[in-house]
């Protein structure tokens, strides 16, 4: 009779315990065009064509970087305009792709969008950085704005598991 009763509950423990995959919605007009707003976002910032990002932001936009370095992990949470004065300060920077991967769109009443990716930071040809982008997005008018952007970012390639 114990074991009767305890193999349901043990499976309904499991399942509940499991984390659910997310999958990405289909791919239709709304998800491609935030993937491409997102993808002519990092295209501008790694070109440095830091006077046309402001155009691509919703009004009072967000950054979040959580960074790893060393172990030890630091957060900066900044408005659109602190950030972009952080990136014209830069003097040492360079042009840099941020080509993504695994990326997953999903679209609520052609309205408010999300974007998830895997994402590697390359500087003349080699992988500098690695880790997460998530953006929300805003549709104003016929135009994806970003919202937020946060991300991720650790130093080096992305470490292989075999």
């Amino acid at each position: 009779m114990t074991r009767r009763l305890l193999t349901p509950v043990l499976l309904a423990a499991a399942l509940l315990g499991t984390p659910r995959p997310t999958t990405a919605q289909p791919h239709t007009p709304n998800t491609q065009a935030v993937q491409a707003a997102v993808e002519h976002f990092l295209d501008v910032l790694g070109k440095r064509e830091l006077d046309k990002l402001p155009a691509l932001m919703a009004p009072k936009a967000t950054m979040a970087v959580l960074r790893q370095r060393e172990g030890q992990w630091t957060t900066t949470i900044q408005t659109f305009d602190e950030w972009l004065a952080a990136l014209r300060a830069q003097t040492a920077s360079q042009p840099f792709r941020e080509p993504l991967s695994n990326v997953s769109v999903h679209v609520e009443d052609g309205r408010l969008a999300f974007l998830r990716a895997d994402f590697t930071v390359v500087i003349g040809g080699e992988v500098r950085a690695h880790g997460i982008d998530y953006f929300t997005l805003v549709r104003d008018g016929e135009a994806w704005k970003i919202l937020n952007g946060s991300y991720t970012n650790h130093a080096g390639p992305p470490k292989t598991t075999k």
